[in-house]
C-alpha cells in the first residue's frame, strides 16, 4: 500500500473508531451583532424576521451535542430549547421586560436523536453550519452519558434558562450552556473556550421583568443607538457561551491548519462538507473526573 494511503487510512480509522463528543453549531439566519444593546437588539429582531424556506430557523443560534461512545455502540444526540417562541414576544412587547429577556427561565423541550436529526440535515454543507469534535476516552464518553441521563431524571431539561443559568448548579440552561457543560463535567474545559465567550455588562436601565421590578419598553433600546455595555453604571454582569463565536473558532481554526499551521498543544484534524467546516482535537490524554457532575 502507499504510504500516503497507508497514513491517510490510518488517520481516518482512528478517528472512526475514537470515543467521541461534538457540538454541531448552526449561525443565525444574519447573525446576531453582540456589540451594544442596540445592535444586539436589532439583529436579533431583524433575525427574527428571516426567511429560511422552511427550514428550522436557528434565528438566535444554536448547538446540538452528539455523543458517540463506539468503545460501547452507544450513540445519542441531545439539544436545550424553549417550547415556544412566542413567550419571548410576549415578554419583550407585552411585558416590557427588554433586556431582561435574556435572564428569564422559559419552559424547555429537551431535543433528541432523530428530532435533531432532522433539523440538521436541510443545513448540511452550509455555510451556517460547522462542528466542533473532541476525541477522548471510553470512560470520559461514559461519563458523559451517566451525566445527560441525570440531568434528564432532574427534570433539568424542562428548563431553558437565561444565559446567565449554569446547568450544574440545577438552574437548567440555553443550548450553549448546556453543549459545553458536557466538557466540564469532562474536565475538558480548555483555554480555546475562552474564545468562545461574550462576557458584558447589561445596564439595568434596559432590564425589565422580575429582576429589577421595571418596565422597559423596547423602544428604549431602541432610540438610544449610542448605549454602551458598561459598568460604570447599575449593571449585570454577564459571561456568555456563544454559538456563533463557537462557529468562528472553527472557521478560524480550520483555515489555519488547512494553510499548514500547528495550534499548539493539541493533536488537530480537519474535514469539510462543501461550506460547513469541522476541527476534531483530540484530547484523548486528558483523564477523566470522578465524582459528582452537581455544584449543588
Amino acid at each position: 500500500m502507499n504510504k500516503l494511503v497507508g497514513l491517510l487510512f490510518l488517520c481516518f480509522t482512528t478517528h472512526a473508531l475514537a470515543d467521541s463528543v461534538s457540538f454541531h453549531l448552526f449561525r443565525s439566519p444574519l447573525g446576531i451583532n453582540w456589540s451594544t444593546p442596540w445592535n444586539m437588539t436589532f439583529s436579533t429582531l431583524r433575525n427574527s424576521l428571516a426567511n429560511t424556506h422552511g427550514k428550522r430557523a436557528f434565528f438566535i443560534s444554536h448547538v446540538f451535542v452528539e455523543v458517540n461512545c463506539d468503545s460501547t455502540g452507544e450513540h445519542i444526540y441531545r439539544g436545550q430549547t424553549s417550547t415556544d417562541d412566542s413567550n419571548e414576544r410576549e415578554l419583550i412587547f407585552k411585558k416590557k421586560y427588554g433586556m431582561g429577556v435574556m435572564f428569564h427561565t422559559y419552559k424547555g423541550k429537551f431535543e433528541k436523536d432523530q428530532s435533531i436529526l432532522n433539523d440538521m440535515a436541510p443545513y448540511e454543507g452550509d455555510s451556517r453550519r460547522g462542528t466542533f469534535s473532541a476525541l477522548i476516552r471510553p470512560q470520559t464518553c461514559q461519563r458523559m452519558l451517566r451525566y445527560v441521563q441525570e440531568y434528564e431524571d432532574r427534570g433539568y431539561g424542562n428548563l431553558y434558562s437565561g444565559l446567565q443559568a449554569d446547568p450544574l448548579k440545577g438552574e437548567g440552561a440555553g443550548c450553549s450552556a448546556f453543549a459545553v457543560s458536557f466538557l466540564r463535567i469532562a474536565g475538558l474545559e480548555e483555554p480555546f473556550l475562552n474564545e468562545w465567550k461574550n462576557i458584558i455588562d447589561v445596564p439595568k436601565r434596559f432590564v425589565g421583568g422580575p429582576l429589577t421590578g421595571k418596565n422597559v419598553n423596547i423602544l428604549k433600546i431602541l432610540t438610544r443607538p449610542a448605549a454602551k455595555w458598561s459598568n460604570k453604571e447599575d449593571h449585570i454582569h454577564l459571561e456568555a457561551w456563544n454559538p456563533e463565536k463557537m462557529l468562528d473558532w472553527v472557521n478560524k481554526t480550520h483555515e489555519h491548519v488547512s494553510n499548514g499551521g500547528v495550534v499548539e498543544g493539541y493533536g488537530v484534524t480537519i474535514n469539510q462538507v462543501k461550506d460547513s467546516r469541522e476541527v476534531i482535537v483530540d484530547l484523548t490524554e486528558r483523564a477523566t473526573p470522578t465524582g459528582s457532575f452537581w455544584l449543588i
